[in-house]
């Protein structure tokens, strides 16, 4: 690629990639974020070998190995362990006490942090090895590799007490291993969740899930990309199942019919048991209020 100097998108520019990049995953990067989307045509541009003009008029012409890399530029980044304490708390009082074995699914789970963190919290509030199944997906292929070797900085952990640490992780060379009893309770896949199902065992067409965690993922997307998330979530949760959403996305559920639940200091989103009620067709969702949307960029879907 030649050099360049500094590389900004003009504002016809922004609005074109933005459409690419909310068409392929529904990530909307084009309000107060437009520094993370030029960056994410750079990273894409350099790995592409091409200039970041010459990028844009691949991911233009709908080119799929240029709209890829601007997902993984956009999107993939650190996350953390243990994020939001006060929900495992919650899962654990209400759901991780049930004799059945469990299926969980982690939507959005960047590169493994936040399903390793429920596989621990199920394996701390005493149920054994095998019995539970967590399910996690994510659009970014480099993130899931990365979930699939479980090896993590010291950074990522800083939320984990030495107890905890101790018990699911080793140490190797400066980083964090995840123990096998916890990488062996979590199935890694590839999901994108506003395309179309590539066949119908898509997790987001199944059903019968205990808990599905998809947090500070909405953020990101239009409020008519967050109303088919959600319905298409809700219809993968089984009656009595929890919805567990980041705290500032709560207010996106206020349309739904579900229970909620506090408890912790948390608020678990749970679907009716009773078969009379269903959850209301929406065709718009209340954008969140303006000052809980970063003005950081989201290098990640976080855990």
């Amino acid at each position: 690629m030649d050099e360049e100097g500094p590389f900004d998108l003009d504002s016809s520019d922004i609005a074109e990639v933005g459409r690419v990049l909310a068409h392929a995953c529904g990530l909307s990067l084009t309000q107060g974020l437009d520094g993370t989307l030029c960056s994410g045509v750079v990273g894409a541009a350099a790995a592409r070998k091409v200039s970041p003009a010459e990028l844009i008029r691949q991911l233009l012409s709908g080119d799929a190995e240029s709209i890829a890399l601007l997902i993984e530029h956009s999107v993939v980044g650190e996350s953390s362990f243990w994020r939001y304490p006060e929900q495992f708390a919650a899962l654990r009082r209400h759901l991780f006490d049930r004799p059945e074995p469990l299926r969980i699914w982690s939507a959005g789970c960047a590169s493994g942090e936040e399903p390793y963190s429920l596989a621990m919290a199920v394996l701390e509030a005493g149920r054994p090895v095998g019995r539970d199944r967590i399910l996690a997906t994510d659009v970014s292929e480099h993130a899931l590799a990365k979930a699939r070797v479980g090896r993590y900085a010291p950074w990522a952990l800083r939320r984990l007490s030495p107890a905890l640490r101790a018990r699911h992780f080793r140490d190797d060379a400066g980083s964090a291993v995840v123990l096998e009893p916890v990488k062996s309770m979590v199935e890694l896949r590839r999901g994108n969740l506003i395309a179309e199902p590539e066949n119908p065992n898509d997790p987001r067409e199944a059903s019968g899930f205990d808990a599905i965690l998809c947090r500070n993922v909405l953020i990101y997307f239009e409020p008519e990309t967050v109303a088919e998330v959600l319905l298409r979530l809700l219809r993968a949760l089984r009656p009595g199942g929890y919805l567990v959403l980041g705290p500032i996305e709560l207010p996106f559920a206020a349309p739904l019919w579900l229970d909620w639940i506090e408890s912790d200091g948390a608020t678990l989103l749970q679907k009716p048991i009773d078969p009379e009620k269903t959850t209301p067709r929406i065709e718009r969702l209340p954008a969140a209020p303006a000052e809980t949307r970063p003005g950081a960029p989201p290098r990640t879907y976080p855990g």
